[in-house]
């Protein structure tokens, strides 16, 4: 049987729960962790709740079609529709629809280019970019891949990846190389981004920031920072423009960031 999921103290959930979503949450979760279903019975039990609570709960998410019930066994389990409605808006086009004019901004304001990177297995890819204003300057183009180890985005995603998803990055790396890879992700992380020159092409500065969504690190946004002769903006200005931009495209993708200037994941 389930853990309990639930309590008879609403209060738990805040003073702005609903009681009733907050019941249909309860059983929504508890049934998403079992394969075969449960009775109505054993939800009571699993969730801690009576009977007359959550009855009208279960039975109205069956006639939405949420839940299924078994003819034989009585049981209700999840059916996909939730699966078919979060898939309904692609993640990735509504991340590079946020992203395009939030990138063309920096552009603007630096006149340096920026292009915004996700992991893609053992590969940096560049979903979208935005060009410098300048007649001549630096820019990656959209839907190149790098090896990870090669880039900014790849590390700086990497830094706020969950323990296992940096092990077994680290873990293909030569022996020698792994000591000095962990360092780096810490940085990252103490820093909350990443400044440091290019590995792929000589005399450029990379400045990358990341970027979440309510899942934890979606992407990163990096500037390959080059040096000008009548700059409008520095280096630190341009980081600085990275970090603001990067907390407005994290919070459009609905996630919640501390009042501080580094990012939390």
């Amino acid at each position: 049987m389930p853990k309990k999921t639930g309590t008879n103290d609403d209060s738990k959930a805040g003073k702005s729960a609903v009681p009733a979503v907050a019941k249909a949450f309860d059983i929504i979760e508890l049934l998403a962790d079992v394969e075969d279903g449960l009775t109505m019975n054993e939800m009571v039990a699993a969730l801690g709740r009576t009977m007359g609570e959550i009855y009208r709960i279960v039975v109205y998410l069956t006639e939405r079609e949420f839940l299924s019930q078994n003819a034989e066994t009585g049981k209700y389990a999840m059916t996909l529709k939730l699966f078919e409605l979060s898939h309904r808006h692609d993640p990735t086009d509504r991340l590079i629809s946020q992203a395009v004019p939030i990138l063309e901004r920096i552009a603007a304001r630096t006149e340096q280019s920026c292009h915004l990177g996700v992991l893609n297995r053992d590969n940096v890819m560049v979903l979208t970019s935005a060009p410098s204003p300048r007649p001549a300057g630096y820019a990656v183009r959209t839907g190149a891949l790098f090896p990870v180890e090669r880039t900014s985005s790849g590390h700086v995603i990497l830094a706020f990846s969950s323990q296992q998803t940096q092990d077994r990055y680290i873990s293909r790396l030569p022996d020698t190389q792994q000591p000095e890879a962990v360092k780096r992700l810490a940085l990252i992380r103490d820093n909350g981004f990443e400044d440091t020159a290019s590995t792929m092409i000589h005399g450029v500065r990379n400045l990358c920031v990341p970027v979440f969504d309510v899942r934890g690190i979606a992407a990163a946004i990096t500037t390959g920072f080059i040096a000008q002769n009548d700059p409008i903006a520095t280096a630190a200005e341009t980081l600085d423009a990275l970090l603001s931009a990067a907390n407005d495209l994290s919070r459009r993708l609905g996630y919640q960031i501390a009042d501080n200037t580094k990012f939390s994941p």
